[in-house]
């Protein structure tokens, strides 16, 4: 057998093994993992925003501020809900210290504890980061809108027959 039959036979198992292992990459699948943590056939999400500690209105952000960015991000993906009472809430929580600050976001839903058949609201799924702020209330928003982005993005993803 000649070095270029090896070769080629070598190139064709890597391109075969390439198309294997990159072919679940094209589309992304919803595992049950997902839809535990986000489903929950599209319905609204009520939004929890924390107060803010004295070191956020040193630099000028608010409260009302975050609660606009969050709704207005809800809104617009048909997701709002101002019923602090329905199955799922979107809570949400920033963090100023000194010139340091953390976003924080969890989604809450109803779920059955399938040992007691207690039903709680729960958080299934959360983001967050932290950083520093330079002063800057407007990067902690965008933080914020960053955030939101992510949520939504896995939310609609993982409701997609339902929304």
């Amino acid at each position: 057998m000649s070095l270029s039959v090896i070769n080629r036979g070598g190139s064709i198992l890597a391109l075969a093994l390439a198309i294997l292992i990159l072919a679940p990459m094209g589309k992304a699948q919803t595992t049950e993992y997902e839809r535990f943590r986000l489903f929950n056939d599209c319905q609204p999400i009520y939004p929890l925003v924390e107060g803010l500690s004295s070191d956020a209105a040193e630099i000028g952000l608010t409260g009302g501020a975050i609660q606009a960015a969050v709704e207005s991000r809800l809104r617009s993906a048909r997701l709002y809900s101002s019923d602090h009472f329905g199955d799922s809430m979107l809570y949400v929580r920033v963090s100023v210290v000194g010139g340091a600050f953390s976003t924080r976001l969890e989604y809450h839903k109803r779920v059955i504890d399938l040992a007691s058949g207690i039903m709680r609201q729960t958080a299934t799924w959360n983001i967050g980061s932290t950083g520093t702020h330079g002063s800057d209330a407007s990067y902690i928003l965008s933080a914020v809108h960053r955030r939101m982005d992510l949520f939504l993005v896995e939310f609609l993803r993982v409701n997609e027959g339902s929304c």
